[in-house]
């Protein structure tokens, strides 16, 4: 394991340790219960599918706030891809728009309750079994920068809605 991906766990688990001793095993407990149900109702299950020139995937977007981003990056199994590769839209009728040109006067807006597409273009080598994607979005409001992962199976083709 490279050092980069060790020092981040380490933090995890200390982070982790100091909230069992301080609040009980319980609220470890339930902070992964909520990661769990924000995960679940976040990406929406089995929309990772290839596309021609890579593979694409979908946010749902649940009645929580509407968040702003003026920053987004994208990682496929561990690996960051350009953010001139990735491009979204907040829905069929939209068009798309370039993550690399997001800034804090044009960020990308997750609506509550509207679903968000995201496409990136990769090596096909890249699009093997199930993949890990990472999603980095850094807030126009909120300092630290804030992640989403998930593991899928890629389909062929888009998926029927």
């Amino acid at each position: 394991m490279s050092e980069r991906r060790v020092g981040p766990i380490l933090s995890l688990l200390r982070q982790g340790f100091s909230l069992e001793r301080e609040f009980g095993s319980h609220s470890l407990e339930s902070l992964l219960r909520i990661a769990e149900t924000v995960e679940e109702s976040v990406y929406e299950a089995g929309s990772l599918s290839r596309t021609a020139t890579g593979f694409r995937f979908a946010l749902a977007n649940p009645p929580l706030r509407v968040g702003a981003f003026g920053a987004i990056g994208l990682s496929l199994n561990g690996i960051a891809i350009d953010r001139s590769a990735v491009r979204f839209r907040g829905g069929p009728d939209d068009p798309w728009r370039q993550a690399d040109g997001l800034d804090r006067a044009h960020p990308l807006l997750l609506a509550p309750g509207r679903r968000t597409e995201i496409e990136a273009d990769v090596e096909p080598s890249r699009l093997l079994g199930t993949l890990s994607v990472r999603l980095e979005l850094e807030s126009v409001a909120i300092p630290p920068k804030v992640w989403f992962a998930f593991r899928d199976a890629l389909r062929e083709g888009d998926r029927p809605r």
